[in-house]
């Protein structure tokens, strides 16, 4: 009888995919807080239900924390006017080293054209992107202390 595969290339499969099972998740992240657009003196807050992942004050900065659930995550963007709030949010974006930016009322030229619409309106937008690769990205925007979402864009819709 004759094999149809190669025996060295099925060991060597096997093998690799023993290597992929066995390789340790990461365990903590670094999100670095790159640019804040229109928003002073605010803080910015990851939830998980009941549970804060962290806070820190929404300027340039890292934020440095454990690896979470999987799940979704609530994001909080709070100044003196109130809180604009990113519900939903993957925990895959959070759980990956990544910059951040938040803007308020600034049309980034990054957006999808369909959001044009919103120029004029009151809103606030997070974009979290991947420090090692660019096509790994999330952004939502929302009404300004709503939870409203006007559009959200990632590289999985």
């Amino acid at each position: 009888m004759k094999l149809l595969v190669n025996p060295t290339k099925l060991i060597l499969l096997f093998a690799s995919l023993a290597i992929i099972g066995c390789a340790k998740q990461q365990e903590s992240y670094t999100q670095t807080i790159s640019t804040v657009d229109g928003i002073s003196n605010a803080e910015l807050t990851y939830k998980q239900g009941d549970s804060i992942l962290v806070t820190s004050s929404l300027s340039p900065s890292e934020l440095h924390y454990q690896r979470i659930q999987d799940g979704e995550v609530t994001v909080l963007v709070t100044d003196a006017n109130g809180t604009s709030t990113f519900e939903e949010v993957p925990s895959k974006y959070i759980n990956l080293d990544a910059t951040v930016e938040v803007s308020r009322n600034v049309f980034q030229d990054y957006f999808p054209e369909e959001w044009a619409e919103m120029k004029g309106q009151q809103y606030t937008t997070i974009y979290i992107k991947s420090k090692k690769d660019a096509g790994i990205f999330y952004m939502k925007c929302v009404f300004t202390n709503t939870e409203k979402e006007i559009g959200k864009y990632s590289e999985d819709f």
